[in-house]
């Protein structure tokens, strides 16, 4: 399998220069024989090498890949035990370069092989489990499960092709590049084609008729506009599914995540501003990751934090086809550039997406720069626990959390039990809560003197006031209640309370 991709890379300017289906190789094509509408992905190499390369390293593009020689297996079948050897024999696919598959002859179904592949050896699994009924829509091209049973064109392309995503070729290639003859998108259906599911509990069935795949979907479509598609909705205010018991269950959290109606509070902000949508849009985050300006000149057509604003489905040096790091693809949006260890927010200002600067415990004016033992935990660790696209953190004390599932605190917290680690987090929060109450009181007072009297403060008191009033929004507009950092909250907090009461005793 190796080989098979290197052999891609290695061939690929020479193939640039060779392609047989470019627009006028195609057009020649056509006079003898009719082209059909999926035409592969070859044919997209010549013109968007630059995509295509890093795609044909991908898992998308390895996901279904034909065993011919030794050199198409992840390793040397011959390091596999005797009996699995033969079990590898029997192979003329591999799934994820990791499992194995054969024509069932009873069935005519491919079905998977008693072996696979775990990163370093070949070991035993448990064999018999229907590809062709469970994944196949979703792990090909071009999908037709109205063929004969067992039909070597059952698929267009093995793996998941350019067509997958943009849908067929032919009329692209044709009119030579015209881009309404192609999907280009970055709405989020696309990827919750496949990356969407059902409760296991119900069969885990997308459509009513029982298919594992939304048939008669393609690219340019909603996915409300394929009959028959069943996704179980996610409730945002519980647990997130548990993955061992749902099947990629990605989409259907992340439609009820804030990033998946990230454009809801700045639609209805008449303020908003370029900078908004950055930040708000998948569009806005591409532009920024390409050193772009976002052009919000066409609000209406940006896109919410979609699947594509953070994964490159082409292919990436990152984990998960990330754009980049994890860390820094979170800080990108929740990290603000007033501030940075070393350098305290400009007084008076309020420092918005402050998570960054209240978990790592700077950015306060005149407050010290505090690590807390949660300032080294990374933002997935805790708010992607189990892979969730709710981006939720799994409380401890959460009502509908099963007996049998961790909750976040257990990555790191395996000697206390849930009712310990919730104690501390509630009183953390409640603590936070009661002070956040009275601060926010005793600023209104001062705050409604300002109005009234502009000079009700001293030069000297309205700095203290003005500091004050932006160390509080590093804690507030973080969002955690002090869960990041409580004891840099607490030291904000301490200092507030105490400048607070000089401002007051000195207002005019």
């Amino acid at each position: 399998m190796m080989k098979r991709k290197t052999l891609k890379v290695a061939l690929l300017t020479g193939l640039v220069a060779l392609v047989v289906l470019s627009a006028n190789a195609v057009m020649a094509f056509t006079k003898t024989k009719a082209l059909p509408e999926y035409i592969g992905s070859q044919a997209c190499m010549g013109c968007h090498v630059d995509k295509f390369q890093p795609w044909s390293e991908s898992g998308h593009a390895n996901m279904v890949a034909p065993l011919k020689t030794a050199a198409d297996f992840p390793a040397d079948p011959k390091t596999a035990p005797a009996d699995l050897q033969k079990e590898l024999a029997k192979a003329t696919f591999s799934v994820a370069n990791s499992r194995f598959m054969a024509l069932d002859p009873v069935s005519g179904h491919y079905k998977f092989l008693g072996v696979t592949y775990s990163g370093t050896a070949y070991v035993a699994a448990a064999p018999g489990s229907d590809w062709t009924a469970g994944c196949a829509g979703c792990h090909t091209t071009n999908f037709d499960n109205s063929l004969p049973k067992g039909a070597t064109n059952s698929w267009s392309e093995s793996g998941i092709g350019c067509e997958a995503c943009h849908g067929p070729g032919r009329d692209h290639v044709l009119g030579k590049g015209d881009v309404s003859k192609i999907s280009v998108s970055k709405a989020a259906d696309v990827c919750g084609s496949c990356h969407g599911g059902n409760d296991r509990a119900k069969g885990g069935n997308l459509m009513a008729d029982g298919t594992k795949w939304p048939v008669g979907y393609r690219p340019n479509m909603k996915l409300t506009e394929v009959k028959g598609l069943q996704l179980t909705p996610v409730d945002p205010s519980k647990v997130p599914p548990d993955p061992n018991v749902n099947h990629l269950r990605n989409y259907n959290m992340w439609a009820a995540s804030a990033h998946g109606n990230s454009l809801t509070a700045v639609n209805n902000n008449a303020y908003a501003s370029a900078e908004c949508y950055t930040c708000h849009t998948a569009e806005g985050v591409y532009a920024k990751e390409q050193g772009t300006k976002l052009d919000i000149s066409h609000k209406d057509q940006l896109n919410v934090l979609t699947c594509v604003a953070c994964h490159d489905p082409h292919g990436s040096k990152h984990e998960k086809q990330l754009r980049m790091d994890p860390e820094k693809l979170c800080a990108s949006c929740h990290a603000n550039e007033a501030v940075a260890p070393g350098k305290p927010a400009k007084a008076g200002s309020s420092v918005y997406e402050s998570n960054e600067a209240a978990l790592e415990g700077y950015g306060a004016i005149g407050v010290k720069e505090t690590a807390s033992f949660h300032s080294d935990i990374t933002c997935q660790e805790c708010h992607m626990t189990e892979g969730n696209h709710l981006f939720q953190v799994i409380r401890p004390d959460a009502p509908d959390l099963a007996a049998t599932r961790a909750d976040t605190c257990t990555t790191c917290h395996k000697d206390s039990d849930k009712s310990v680690r919730a104690t501390y987090l509630e009183q953390w929060q409640s603590t936070y809560t009661t002070k956040t109450m009275i601060l926010d009181a005793n600023m209104k007072v001062i705050a409604d003197a300002l109005k009234a009297n502009k000079n009700a403060l001293t030069p000297e008191l309205k700095a203290k006031y003005d500091a004050t009033v932006t160390n509080l929004s590093i804690i507030e507009h973080d969002g955690s209640k002090g869960a990041h950092n409580f004891e840099y909250a607490m030291m904000i907090m301490t200092q507030a309370t105490k400048d607070i009461a000089a401002v007051q005793a000195g207002l005019k």
